[in-house]
């Protein structure tokens, strides 16, 4: 089986028990499938990196479970996976015949995909052969066939109009699950067919103590938790890929440092390094991601830099009108004095306006040097 892993924590299984900060979306598919009213489609929405595709894996595993474990809680029963059956083992072990995850990167797999680059949306030749194909398949091992579809947000209107009839009449054994980071995307006939979990966003007061857990500095796990905004995913992802030894955190204090005191004469060299710092990241995400494409890892690299930027310029506005505790980078407060030194507040959102350009640019795959270019040369 193919599996797309997007987030850090997806390279570890957790059952449902173990699932971080996301009691009240669980406890809603408890009371389902207590009352044997499980939906036939599901969209769990939510921010990248708060848990959704955790809990449907885990949700999945129970589901093909062949001795549920039960217990009762303060808000009745919850059901998990057994962990030792036949069908747990080979959910384990990524092998299950009977829950499929898909993904974009799919493409290449398809009958006329082999050599094509990886899509910006979710295409409709993916849904055609590894669902609306496959869904009339009776399950293997289970009473369930279990399909995740990651990154739904990216189904373009030709791939959702093709899954309308799956969603609005499916086999009885067959559950869809669309994970969902932007709900303006899904069009009003996919959300109608689905049932909607949402996901809600973690304190980061408990991602900062899961970080600490990982042996992630205080400082540093702060600084994570506000600029993942409140995703525990994104936050564990960039805060622990190692780059020669070196860290993002590294790379992140060091641009902080330079956006500090930076000239317009230093504004190409900070561009350059820049680039260079994407081709780090990037190549610290590939190791740990072996399935995305090298098009999004590098997007996701490039515009993390320009967000760093952001929470810069961010911290110059949150420094005049809530003071340092309120700061992402609490931990070079000194530096964001610096800047609100040289820049009002007004100039400050003007920059932070300026940044979110360059972030669509990015989006759109303009030139990721001239963007840096442009980006600098705007800061000075």
């Amino acid at each position: 089986m193919l599996v797309f892993g997007s987030c850090f924590l997806e390279s570890f299984f957790m059952n449902l028990k173990d699932v971080f900060c996301q009691d009240r979306p669980i406890a809603s598919l408890q009371r389902a499938f207590a009352a044997s009213r499980l939906g036939h489609a599901y969209i769990f929405a939510g921010a990248n990196g708060i848990g959704k595709f955790t809990t449907a894996k885990a949700w999945a595993k129970m589901l093909l479970c062949e001795q549920k474990a039960h217990s009762e809680t303060p808000n009745g029963g919850f059901y998990d996976s057994c962990g030792q059956c036949n069908s747990c083992k080979l959910f384990d072990g990524n092998s299950h015949p009977d829950y499929k995850v898909i993904y974009k990167e799919l493409l290449e797999f398809t009958k006329k995909g082999k050599g094509k680059t990886s899509p910006v949306d979710l295409p409709k030749d993916v849904i055609n052969e590894f669902l609306i194909e496959k869904v009339s398949s009776q399950p293997k091992n289970s009473d369930y066939v279990v399909y995740v579809i990651k990154e739904s947000e990216r189904l373009n209107a030709a791939s959702q109009n093709a899954l309308l009839k799956v969603l609005e009449e499916p086999p009885a054994y067959c559950i869809i699950i669309l994970l969902c980071s932007s709900m303006e995307k899904m069009l009003p006939t996919t959300r109608s067919r689905c049932q909607t979990i949402r996901f809600g966003e973690i304190d980061e007061n408990r991602i900062i103590e899961k970080l600490v857990e990982m042996s992630i500095g205080v400082e540093q796990a702060k600084f994570w938790a506000r600029f993942s905004e409140s995703s525990l995913g994104t936050a564990i992802e960039w805060a622990t890929v190692e780059i020669d030894g070196n860290s993002i955190y590294d790379i992140k204090s060091r641009l902080i440092s330079s956006i500090a005191t930076q000239s317009l004469a230093d504004s190409l060299d900070i561009a350059d390094s820049m680039s260079e710092a994407v081709k780090l990241i990037a190549q610290g995400f590939s190791a740990r991601n072996k399935n995305i494409s090298k098009t999004d890892i590098n997007r996701r690299s490039a515009k993390g830099l320009i967000r760093m930027i952001i929470s810069a310029f961010s911290d110059v506005i949150r420094l005049e009108i809530s003071g340092r505790d309120s700061l992402i980078n609490t931990d070079q407060s000194s530096e964001i004095e610096k800047l609100a030194e040289r820049f009002t507040t007004e100039e400050a959102a003007d920059r932070v306006d300026k940044a979110y350009e360059n972030l669509r640019w990015v989006d759109a795959s303009v030139n990721e040097k001239l963007i840096f270019e442009e980006l600098l040369l705007n800061l000075a």
